[in-house]
């Protein structure tokens, strides 16, 4: 697929959050222009709520999108990638 950033093969990083070191993963995951899946049902709802909004800080600053698609789910994508809900 092309897009304004070149040439990019969309992947899909699935990350079973347990600790807030986690965010570290998907900020470089979506760094590398990837999307990335947050389950966060393994997590302290207060641990969890801070590690959404520092993954929520890198996605602002990539440009991306961020969205609950679930409970205790979360879906971050990186700017170019359209995310909708049928």
């Amino acid at each position: 697929m092309t897009s304004p950033f070149g040439v990019w093969l969309p992947q899909v990083h699935v990350i079973r959050c347990e600790r807030f070191e986690d965010a570290m993963v998907a900020a470089q995951a979506l760094q590398e222009r990837q999307c990335v899946v947050l389950q966060l049902d393994g997590m302290e709802p207060h641990q969890a709520q801070r590690l959404v909004d520092f993954v929520a800080g890198a996605v602002e600053a990539l440009e991306g999108r961020i969205e609950r698609i679930g409970p205790g789910t979360v879906l971050c994508a990186p700017a170019g990638v359209e995310v909708s809900r049928d």
